[in-house]
């Protein structure tokens, strides 16, 4: 194996060479959808148009809880990786991706077969349904392809190799926009081939991602379809850490959906400011979102390696990285907005619009910083195993909490600045201010008696302390069979 930059090495810059690449990868994505729908709005129109985003939040949901599936084994794999593990590394991969395989493949069919309940649940306009059908069946006949590159960036991610990744999407961005004008362009297809090039892009990262896992140097035998297998313990531990993270990642669409629900009772140039903001703060969300599954990675790396000081030193340099960007920003935001505003509006509409979105954003930028915050320690804490608790948080603080000021307040006053303050000011400062205690509990639940162990084991060690809640751990082997790791379960 290679010599891998986070468990070895300078931290800062270490976090630093991670991260950058999956936000470059998150804005590239955003850049690739917007362009989807500027192809299908100037060749289909607003029928087209509202066809795909009418039912787009649907897709949101099998891929974002699958999405959280493949960080629990970006977060095993990420242990077996930095423990020098081989067996359990190829074992766990092997595992990983078959299991995505087989899920992406039930999801696949599912969507094709129920996609007509589901625009029924959708309430989509008859005028657009015909599209919406056709898009929504090829979108989900292609989503394992989706499900499973997904789970195969994590893999390669859970390696340290945050750039090839990179490499995918943006070839396949390529390929996505391409296909997009040749189909609905060129060929007519409608919007029927606006999701066939999208399908069409997916595959193609498929594709590019087996070729990078199968040269990778951290694998040292070869992943092929004739050596996949499922290893019960190891699909065991996956889902166990992963499943809190998947209902985590489904929380959000529907919290967010029930506050945007809520500005659309406002009017409509509430709507649009609104709309303006979530434009402007698109660059915090990418930065917070994403040192999050850096410090899962870098934690469960180090914490397989059995470097204890290191995985508190990352933590706390990356939460500083992660706030000293969002900082930044947030001050830009909270004194410039109403210069960058009017980039997205029509120049008729800046009188009325902008003053809004000032006013909200001057509402919401002074939390952003404590959003960054909770993420990178929430990350954190989910790469010392401890999945649960962040999932509880997100879903009384991000979730239930600010969803319920909105509804029991907004009836009263009747005023949209209800919205801002309790959507991200309850969100990202109240609420989330319960962040830093995450790694706090990963800590209680670590007691040190030596190294870590390298191997999570289903039985008891018997050099475990007496007395301890078991989640078995093995020494680490040869000289270190008496420096034992016992985590609570």
């Amino acid at each position: 194996m290679k010599k891998d930059s986070l468990i070895s090495g300078n931290i800062g810059k270490a976090l630093l060479l991670f991260v950058l690449p999956l936000i470059a990868g998150s804005l590239i994505q955003q850049l690739y959808t917007t362009v989807d729908a500027v192809i299908v709005g100037q060749f289909t129109g607003k029928i087209g148009l509202a066809a795909i985003d009418s039912v787009h939040t649907l897709f949101k949901f099998p891929l974002n809880f699958m999405n959280g599936l493949a960080t629990g084994a970006t977060i095993m794999i990420s242990r077996y990786f930095g423990a020098k593990d081989k067996e359990g590394l190829h074992c766990a991969v092997r595992t990983a991706l078959l299991l995505a395989g087989i899920l992406g493949i039930v999801c696949a069919v599912a969507g094709v077969i129920f996609s007509p309940w589901l625009l029924d649940i959708m309430s989509v306009p008859e005028e657009v349904r015909a599209g919406s059908l056709i898009y929504c069946r090829i979108y989900f006949g292609g989503i394992w392809a989706m499900i499973l590159y997904n789970m195969m960036a994590g893999v390669l991610r859970a390696f340290g190799d945050s750039k090839n990744p990179l490499y995918v999407l943006v070839v396949c961005s390529v390929v996505n926009i391409v296909a997009d004008l040749m189909m609905v362009g060129l060929l007519h297809t409608g919007v029927g081939g606006a999701a066939a090039a999208t399908v069409l892009s997916q595959i193609v990262s498929v594709v590019l991602t087996m070729h990078f896992l199968r040269t990778s140097d951290f694998l040292e035998e070869k992943i092929g379809i004739r050596t996949m297998r499922i290893c019960k313990e190891h699909m065991g531990m996956m889902l166990n850490k992963g499943f809190p993270l998947a209902l985590q990642s489904m929380l959000f669409p529907i919290a967010n959906s029930i506050v945007q629900a809520s500005v659309n009772t406002m009017g409509t140039d509430s709507i649009a400011a609104w709309g303006i903001c979530d434009k402007l703060d698109l660059l915090i969300w990418l930065i917070a979102d994403s040192m999050g599954p850096v410090l899962t990675t870098y934690t469960a790396q180090n914490l397989g390696a059995g470097k204890t000081k290191r995985v508190k030193k990352g933590a706390l340099i990356g939460t500083g990285l992660s706030v000293i960007a969002v900082g930044i920003i947030s001050l830009v935001l909270y004194f410039g907005s109403g210069l960058i505003g009017p980039l997205f509006i029509d120049q008729k509409d800046v009188p009325t619009l902008i003053p809004l979105v000032v006013r909200y954003m001057q509402m919401m930028a002074p939390f952003f910083v404590f959003y960054a915050v909770a993420e990178a320690l929430s990350g954190a804490c989910c790469g010392l195993g401890e999945t649960l608790v962040p999932m509880i948080t997100t879903l009384l603080t991000i979730c239930l909490f600010r969803v319920v000021c909105i509804l029991l307040v907004l009836p009263s006053f009747k005023t949209m600045e209800c919205i801002p303050l309790f959507a991200q000011a309850f969100k990202a400062g109240i609420a989330q201010a319960a962040g830093p205690v995450l790694p706090g509990v990963g800590r209680r639940r670590i007691h040190r008696v030596g190294q870590f162990c390298r191997v999570e084991h289903p039985q008891r060690h018997p050099q475990c302390p007496a007395g301890l809640p078991h989640k078995g751990f093995v020494p680490v082997g040869g000289g270190a069979a008496q420096a034992v790791v016992h985590m609570a379960g």
